[in-house]
């Protein structure tokens, strides 16, 4: 199975500035905010368990 290249990087960057263009907008939405939390959550793990693999 090939494994493909994830730029963790640049997800992690487009989750940040969503997370504050959201938390900006007086109209935020609470569940938009916890979607995006558990978003970030979860590409830790991916990225913790991308990093396991490699060593």
């Amino acid at each position: 199975m090939k494994h493909s290249k994830i730029d963790f990087n640049k997800i992690s960057q487009a989750l940040n500035g969503t997370l504050e263009a959201i938390q900006g907008d007086d109209d935020s939405s609470a569940v938009a905010l916890e979607s995006l939390r558990s978003a970030q959550e979860e590409l830790q793990q991916a990225l913790s368990f991308s990093l396991s693999r490699v060593n």
